[in-house]
């Protein structure tokens, strides 16, 4: 099946921009994740003898900034790769939209991690990162708050929906 019915392109009319958009966030996610877990330690071992925890979150918040840049331009780059592959497929670019947007775990995933980054970027704001209330602190902080994100939704167990049916006596 190549081609995309009327009904399914009403569903999802834009269907790579939300690939594309899919793709951006999950780089983010990616970036920041794998720049906190190696940034923090090598920060923490290099500031060892003089440990002051804002300029090593604020050094960490840089190169968080700089992983999630890459995230995002790597996840982009794969995609695009993939779909050559495929030869820019609408109904497998459709199908994989339409699989995004009804998952519950890429749901839950991203309102976990978009809730994070709002609590971090807040945080970055009051604490400084390396001023208080500068626009990079709040990114800096939302940033690394992101992996904490993607942590609580994989330990907080999700609610599951009551089943309808009832037992028959």
């Amino acid at each position: 099946m190549d081609d995309l019915d009327e009904e399914q392109r009403t569903l999802i009319p834009h269907s790579l921009r939300e690939l594309t958009l899919h793709c951006i966030y999950k780089g983010f996610q990616l970036g920041s994740t794998v720049t906190l877990a190696t940034a923090l330690p090598y920060q923490l071992y290099k500031s060892r003898k003089n440990p002051s925890i804002i300029p090593i979150l604020s050094r960490v918040g840089t190169a968080t900034i700089y992983g999630a840049v890459g995230g995002v331009l790597l996840s982009i780059a794969m995609m695009h790769g993939k779909l050559y592959k495929e030869q820019y497929n609408q109904y497998k670019i459709w199908d994989r939209a339409y699989r995004i947007r009804n998952s519950a775990s890429q749901n839950r995933v991203d309102k976990f991690t978009l809730s994070s980054s709002i609590m971090g970027g807040i945080a970055g704001l009051i604490i400084g990162l390396p001023t208080k209330m500068s626009p990079i602190s709040a990114t800096k902080g939302a940033l690394m708050a992101i992996p904490f994100g993607i942590l609580a939704h994989i330990i907080i167990k999700p609610l599951q929906n009551p089943s309808i049916e009832t037992h028959k006596d």
